[in-house]
């Protein structure tokens, strides 16, 4: 008991600290375009746009291939360019991707080639057919005739973790590309790629302030923008005595527990929710698979939990929380997944068609990501974001699991009404 005293004498200590910057930094110009234009998840009209703007040397920055010189030093690439032979996609011209490559460098006289695929909080877009890395790698050696030892591939996430083990060998046709894939991440590279264009760009103030903001947009997302002031205090308070160090250890030490109890406590009382409300629980989160997600090595922790359940005349609705994807809903049709009634088939596709919340895709004929702030999506996999952390609070378990359990309810009753309508 005297630990936990501690504890808590350590974090009024913190909670000082923690007010005092965020005072200052409410009366500090925080204004940012990006934010106010596109949401920070936003893969491919944020951030692969804007790196590849920048990394097109035609590009309106006019700084020529200065920016996409420090890009291929940073990331260790042997990708050889000049500027009348190289193509880049998206670009200032023509926005499109290259065949759904996030972006993508050419040099079409020498034959090499480079695919960075940018992932923020989304999954890999596997096919039964096929992997996500292994179509685009296939696409390049098949169609465009890059041979295999010129094509670099590029796995760019927020903390650098490597893409699943399917999207690179669902067919295991090209087994080099395992060991090819390199990963990237924006905490590390982006970040210190980004500093050096702002060095090139002292000199065009537009274009130096475009990357300043970008640059703090990504430090907010990858947990980079305490200042140097606050973490000097945090060690300060950490370190002035020895039982603020014994505490600090034992909240590091029991953090994943933390986690792992947080987990469990969700989806026990959203189960627990959901049949008070009438639904049939057809499959529970299990203790090993939150296990694996918090306690697994790096390829064990790629776990997707997924509680089922049941309405009263037997419709499947899933619940998902797929690795560092937000927490979604949705019908699922799979050979392995329950049945479909037929009453609902064409009547799904109705309700799709009425409402825009509402998204199709592959074998989820209907699913939509949970309705709330930004700042409160939850990525089970990801304690570092604020909506999976605000989990371990009971008061904001209760509020998600009230939004989950009411957007189900909702969904649920325009199904049955068009089913009355339509008998």
């Amino acid at each position: 008991m005297k630990s936990i005293k501690k504890i808590e004498y350590l974090l009024r200590d913190i909670n000082i600290i923690r007010k005092k910057y965020e005072e200052r930094e409410a009366n500090e110009d925080n204004f940012n375009l990006f934010t106010i234009l596109r949401k920070d998840s936003d893969e491919r009209y944020l951030h692969s746009r804007f790196i590849s703007s920048l990394l097109d040397f035609r590009g309106p920055h006019k700084l020529g291939s200065t920016f996409l010189s420090l890009f291929l030093n940073v990331i260790g690439s042997k990708f050889e360019y000049d500027e009348g032979n190289i193509d880049i996609c998206p670009n200032n011209s023509v926005r499109s991707e290259y065949k759904n490559i996030d972006i993508y460098l050419i040099n079409k006289l020498k034959q090499q080639a480079v695919i960075i695929e940018n992932k923020i909080y989304s999954g890999d877009s596997n096919h039964e057919e096929e992997g996500q890395l292994e179509r685009y790698y296939g696409t390049l050696i098949e169609e465009d005739k890059i041979p295999r030892d010129n094509i670099e591939v590029y796995y760019l996430t927020l903390d650098g973790h490597g893409p699943s083990d399917d999207s690179v060998s669902t067919l295991n046709k090209f087994p080099e590309l395992k060991d090819k894939v390199q990963c990237i991440s924006y905490s590390l590279e982006i970040l210190d790629w980004l500093k050096k264009c702002v060095k090139e760009s002292y000199n065009k103030p537009s274009l130096r302030e475009s990357i300043i903001q970008y640059t703090k947009l990504i430090e907010n997302m990858t947990n980079n923008d305490t200042t140097i002031d606050e973490r000097i205090e945090l060690i300060n308070i950490i370190g002035n005595n020895d039982d603020n160090l014994q505490s600090a250890k034992m909240l590091i030490d029991n953090f994943r527990h933390i986690q792992w109890h947080t987990l469990y406590n969700f989806w026990k009382e959203l189960g627990e929710e959901l049949q008070r409300q009438g639904y049939n629980i057809f499959q529970t989160i299990q203790n090993d698979e939150i296990d694996l997600l918090v306690h697994g090595g790096p390829i064990q922790r790629k776990t997707n939990l997924y509680l089922i359940i049941t309405t009263n005349k037997k419709l499947p609705i899933y619940i998902s929380a797929e690795y560092e994807d937000w927490l979604f809903w949705g019908i699922y049709k799979n050979e392995g997944s329950e049945k479909i009634p037929e009453i609902y088939e064409n009547t799904i596709e109705e309700l799709i068609n009425k409402n825009s919340e509402y998204q199709k895709e592959g074998d989820w004929i209907c699913w939509k990501y949970l309705s709330c702030n930004e700042d409160e999506q939850i990525v089970c996999s990801n304690f570092s974001r604020e909506g999976t952390f605000k989990l371990i609070a009971p008061k904001h378990r209760s509020k998600i699991i009230e939004c989950i359990v009411s957007e189900i309810n909702q969904f649920v009753i325009e199904l049955e009404n068009i089913v009355a309508k339509s008998n």
